[in-house]
């Protein structure tokens, strides 16, 4: 058996006569296929299932949340760039969240006391310190490797933590990024940035990837402890 990297997705070649796909509990996408298959049916059944894909994983990502979802109460462990901030909520006459690294706190001040309302101002605080960062990291990384880009897009994505259209040269990244290390970050960057020259996840894509970032295996471990990529 060899696995590959097919529009984002492992795919496992296999002594099977079909093409397999299921989705486990941890919202884990397993496809395997036949060992020969061109890259072009798999890419074309992938596709063809994209949508029943996000709509599965979609369902579980709402049972889980339902599960063990923050609740946003003061004690809850939330992350930014890799750490751990411990959440305390502060009923006031504004909505704000303030960073405090020194105490390992998040502190969010609300009007508000209800779950929605809480969450809308986390994710507009994540969403702010996204559009802050990431626009420099892909600075950096277009320096780097002298390309260029059209658009840059940082928005909520349901199953992947980043994407690039290589003919617009439009580069997507999820907001949820800004919760991880700064590591993982630079390696989305680099990773999509190098759609711009290999859009699929053949042999010459990695080494291109690893040209740049010889540990990059390290980063796609550390995300895909979430299911993403």
């Amino acid at each position: 058996m060899r696995t590959e990297k097919v529009l984002g997705y492992d795919v496992h070649r296999k002594k099977v006569k079909n093409i397999n796909l299921r989705i486990n509990s941890q919202m884990e996408v397993y496809i395997s296929v036949p060992m020969n298959l061109h890259v072009s049916y798999i890419e074309n059944f992938i596709r063809s299932k994209e949508s029943w894909i996000k709509k599965v994983l979609n369902k579980i990502e709402t049972v889980k949340l339902k599960q063990t979802g923050y609740e946003y109460k003061t004690g809850e462990i939330h992350n930014f760039l890799g750490e751990g901030y411990v959440l305390k909520v502060k009923i006031s006459n504004n909505n704000k969240v303030i960073l405090k690294k020194e105490r390992e706190e998040l502190l969010l001040i609300t009007k508000f006391d209800n779950f929605e309302e809480k969450k809308k101002i986390m994710e507009k605080w994540y969403f702010e310190c996204a559009k802050k960062l990431f626009p420099v990291v892909m600075e950096k990384w277009l320096n780097i490797l002298n390309e260029r880009i059209e658009h840059l897009s940082i928005k909520p994505m349901k199953t992947r933590w980043g994407s690039c259209n290589y003919n617009k040269r439009y580069i997507n990244l999820n907001t949820e990024l800004i919760k991880r290390t700064l590591f993982e970050i630079e390696y989305v960057v680099l990773h999509e940035l190098a759609h711009l020259k290999y859009p699929n996840h053949g042999k010459g894509f990695y080494n291109y990837v690893e040209k740049y970032m010889p540990d990059y295996r390290k980063a796609e471990k550390m995300l895909n402890a979430k299911h993403y990529y």
